[in-house]
């Protein structure tokens, strides 16, 4: 499989399949499911935006309407070959991006799926921060704050999804007078469950210009 696609489309697809597949289980009537189907196919044809052999082999899969849960997501995890994985800067990168935090500590690489991420997040308990790392036009680029310890149940502004969140703050220089001001957000605790959530990019960058 060709990498085409990116982590939240990947995402975003999935949850529709598998409303599909329990729509299989839980509903009888034909015409419904037929309808269900045919807007799965429109939305999967929006998500992705474009023609792929990959995709055209998905939408004939997913139309066998004795499919179940444990087989799909079995299909999820080889048709994650077609995600574009999340590129690791090296850490003179990472370090260039935060150059201004002493004794910055760097994700654990090591234990990250990079197809399941649009953004890398860790969180830095000693000094209680979170570090975003993120890809715009090409160009690394990174966003740090604070990240309160208490977490609620609300909705995280990065994924939009109710979630386990904390309050994120940033401080930022305001335009012109060399000021600065603090900019707060909730988000998700857990970045890695938070990639999960995100189906829509534009939700991200707009979290990102907010905090800037």
């Amino acid at each position: 499989m060709n990498p085409i696609i990116q982590p939240y489309q990947y995402f975003a697809i999935k949850k529709k399949v598998l409303y599909l597949v329990n729509t299989y289980h839980s509903v009888n009537d034909k015409s419904t499911i037929e309808t269900v189907q045919a807007l799965m196919l429109k939305d999967i044809d929006e998500i992705v935006g474009e023609s792929y052999p990959e995709i055209e082999d998905l939408k004939k899969f997913i139309l066998d309407q004795t499919l179940t849960r444990e087989k799909t997501e079995h299909y999820f995890e080889e048709f994650k070959d077609c995600v574009i994985a999340f590129q690791q800067p090296t850490s003179k990168q990472i370090e260039k991006v935060f150059r201004k935090t002493k004794k910055l500590k760097h994700p654990a690489w090591e234990i990250l799926d990079l197809r399941e991420h649009s953004y890398i997040g860790w969180n830095d308990p000693g000094s209680q921060k979170k570090f975003i790392l993120y890809y715009s036009e090409g160009k690394l680029q990174g966003l740090s704050g604070q990240l309160n310890p208490s977490i609620i149940k609300n909705v995280c502004t990065i994924c939009q999804k109710v979630s386990n969140v904390s309050m994120f703050l940033a401080t930022t220089k305001s335009s012109g007078d060399g000021t600065y001001t603090k900019k707060g957000n909730y988000i998700c605790a857990d970045s890695e469950q938070c990639n999960h959530q995100l189906h829509d990019r534009e939700a991200f960058d707009r979290f990102v210009e907010q905090m800037k």
